[in-house]
């Protein structure tokens, strides 16, 4: 009875087993019909590709298939490649970085690998590898995927770009060092000379009987204090070229700071024939910055308002403290303005908006760009806002830490 109902399930079963075998036959065939052609196509754009590919096992990194643009790269024939191991093909000094990248590889994707591949001849090109983990087709193993390409036209561009970069740099501090050096010998004897004009103009040794002699005398020094202005101007931007620039921090009364400027100015200011006012706040704070770069700010701020503005015309300047902006002030003029393409051409060095006026008035075009050097020194900011023919806005912003916050005394503001 038992043998019965075992041939009674195994008549039932076969035909069922049957199938089942069938379809499982004819999926492992599409199967490996779809890895030959998959594999087909493979060599196909391997062959016709201008990139050498390589598959290899990752660890004993055996080559199973070289394609022919290694012909074209490396000069060996696919077989004759096929025999070599990676360090007959790769620079001994670029090896372990290779091998690292497999490393990598591994765990995460890679970015392409830069290398010198060693040619059938000797010479070495350099080759950027892309690496991709993949299966082999056929046997299912893990394998790496390699498009190598000839990238030493690339490396040669970059390497006459650096080097074109480090010539230039050396040449920038050179001329630095150059105008820095000049700067200094230059300022000795300007010294002297506008010392010895003050005593003279001051009638220390004694009067100057002839009123030509005194106009003179006025004329030289003011043209040497000019002169030793722009030497300063050149010495502060190449110092902030070099990052030589140094703060020498105090706490000052920016009132009595800018008030002495005007007042410094106002023989250009007199010859020009314009009128300067100055409008601060009986609370503005104290600054703890350079007090001598920070005049040298303002004066060369002065001076630009003054030489770009024509007689008649009006310089005015104020200020503004803010606990989050911090302590704005802006010196603001009626004069020619600044064309809008111009606005941050002028802050670079040696650069000159060419206009009738500025023709007129010669300049080493690197007052803004010194202005700029210094506040960013200070961490602070210089921004202008400018309209052709109606004038131009120049405003410094030092950062609210270099605020002391104890009003500084209140005096009447003159209007000069």
């Amino acid at each position: 009875m038992l043998m019965t109902l075992v041939i009674l399930v195994l008549c039932t079963a076969l035909p069922v087993l049957g199938v089942a075998h069938i379809a499982e036959s004819r999926r492992r065939g599409r199967a490996e019909r779809e890895a030959l052609e998959s594999e087909r196509r493979f060599r196909q754009l391997a062959e016709s590709s201008f990139d050498m590919i390589v598959r290899f096992e990752p660890r004993t990194q055996q080559r199973t298939y070289i394609s022919p643009a290694v012909r074209r790269l490396y000069g060996y024939e696919p077989d004759e490649a096929m025999k070599l191991s990676a360090a007959e093909i790769i620079h001994p000094e670029d090896l372990p970085n290779v091998r690292e990248a497999l490393y990598r590889l591994e765990h995460a994707d890679h970015e392409p690998i830069t290398y010198r591949g060693r040619r059938k001849d000797g010479s070495y090109i350099w080759v950027e590898a892309s690496l991709t983990r993949s299966t082999n087709p056929e046997t299912g193993t893990p394998e790496v995927v390699s498009v190598v390409r000839d990238v030493s036209e690339h490396v040669r561009y970059e390497a006459a770009l650096r080097q074109a970069k480090e010539q230039a740099d050396a040449a920038s501090r050179a001329k630095s060092e150059f105008l820095g050096t000049m700067s200094h010998e230059l300022r000795t004897p300007l010294n002297a000379i506008i010392g010895f004009t003050e005593i003279m103009k001051e009638g220390v040794m004694g009067p100057l009987d002839n009123p030509h002699y005194r106009s003179y005398i006025a004329d030289i020094h003011f043209s040497s204090t000019h002169l030793l202005n722009l030497i300063n101007e050149i010495l502060d931007v190449t110092k902030a070229e070099a990052g030589k620039l140094e703060v020498q921090e105090q706490v000052f009364d920016l009132r009595d700071v800018i008030e002495a400027v005007v007042r410094i100015s106002g023989p250009p200011i007199d010859k020009a024939g314009v009128t300067v006012g100055i409008d601060l706040p009986p609370d503005l704070p104290r600054l703890q910055a350079d007090e001598g770069k920070t005049r040298q700010v303002f004066f060369n701020l002065v001076s630009n308002a003054v030489k770009f503005t024509p007689a008649g015309g009006r310089i005015d300047i104020s200020a503004r403290f803010d606990r989050e902006r911090g302590l704005a002030v802006t010196v603001a003029d009626t004069g020619i303005g600044i064309a809008p393409e111009d606005l941050n051409r002028v802050l670079e060095p040696f650069v000159q908006v060419d206009s009738s006026l500025s023709r007129r008035h010669q300049g080493t075009g690197l007052g803004l760009p010194a202005v700029k050097g210094i506040m960013e020194l200070h961490r602070g900011t210089i921004e202008l806002q400018s309209t052709l023919g109606r004038g131009t806005r120049a405003t410094i912003t030092f950062p609210p830490d270099r605020a002391v916050l104890e009003p500084a005394l209140t005096r009447p503001q003159p209007a000069v």
